[in-house]
């Protein structure tokens, strides 16, 4: 049987722009890379505000 060639596992993690506590917490995740979502994850009269919670960030 052939060996297969190990991959190192990547995890990618999504977090609203408009919560600075699930922010906060993700900065101290040993993730790859942080994801700040201002599409589904944020309601619609959330979205500027969030914005400035992201730039801040």
């Amino acid at each position: 049987m052939q060996e297969r060639t190990r991959r190192l596992r990547r995890c990618q993690l999504s977090v609203p722009g408009s919560s600075e506590k699930m922010m906060a917490k993700a900065a101290g995740m040993g993730v790859d890379f942080v994801f700040l979502d201002l599409e589904d994850a944020v309601a619609p009269s959330e979205k500027r505000p969030a914005r400035r919670k992201i730039v801040d960030a």
